[in-house]
């Protein structure tokens, strides 16, 4: 679970992103953050990754004080987060096989064990036939369905997206969604930043949006 208790965010050119934030994500639950450009959205992921610190209040994963952690505490909850970005950010010169074991190698897993969880994790995208493929050969689709089974790989708890599918037409929107919700059968809790109205509705999720760095509509499930 994630909480946010009286969060506020303020950068050193004097933006206030987030203000006096508090909200609650459930276990293994899927969450929409919405909002237009600038209310907080990416600031909300970057704080949970541990890639910022909150300004004042506290955010909590799993009963977790995030801004106690340092050092190796740090590395070590990084390494049960997955991230999947708008931009897949692949390597070029790595097959797609190579790319989504990334996340393995630097975490120093033997590569028998790595080949296996690299190959279940691309079945769970529909992928598996596209292993030895390198990225410029793929759609722009396929390209983000690697995102997705890179970030998965190491089995992580929480997976966190920022606007993964801003550059996909419709139909592959949807198909990226779907894989997302079949995370739920994993217990993984899923939190997306997205501009893509069309699935908020869904009542499988919850969503949350933000104006100026507050919480407008909360959405439990």
């Amino acid at each position: 679970m994630i909480i946010f208790r009286n969060v506020s965010k303020k950068y050193r050119n004097g933006m206030l992103a987030l203000k006096n934030l508090s909200l609650y994500i459930p276990e293994g639950s899927i969450t929409f953050i919405t909002g237009h450009s600038g209310a907080g959205k990416t600031t909300m992921l970057r704080l949970i990754a541990l890639n910022e610190i909150a300004t004042s209040g506290q955010v909590f994963v799993d009963n977790q004080d995030l801004a106690e952690l340092w050092g190796r505490g740090v590395s070590r909850y990084r390494r049960n987060v997955g991230f999947v970005f708008q931009e897949h950010r692949l390597l070029a010169d790595r097959t797609v096989e190579r790319n989504v074991a990334l996340p393995l190698v630097v975490a120093g897993m033997p590569e028998h064990k790595c080949r296996s969880r690299v190959r279940a994790a691309l079945d769970l995208v529909s992928l598996k036939h596209l292993a030895e493929s390198y990225p410029d050969m793929l759609s722009v689709g396929e390209q983000q369905r690697v995102g997705i089974a890179r970030a998965m790989v190491g089995r992580p708890d929480l997976i966190l997206a920022d606007e993964p599918t801003g550059n996909l037409d419709p139909d592959l929107a949807d198909e990226v969604m779907r894989i997302f919700f079949r995370l739920q059968e994993h217990e993984t809790t899923v939190v997306i930043a997205t501009h893509d109205y069309r699935h908020l509705n869904n009542p499988a999720a919850g969503c949350l949006m933000l104006d100026r760095g507050q919480l407008v509509v909360d959405e439990p499930l």
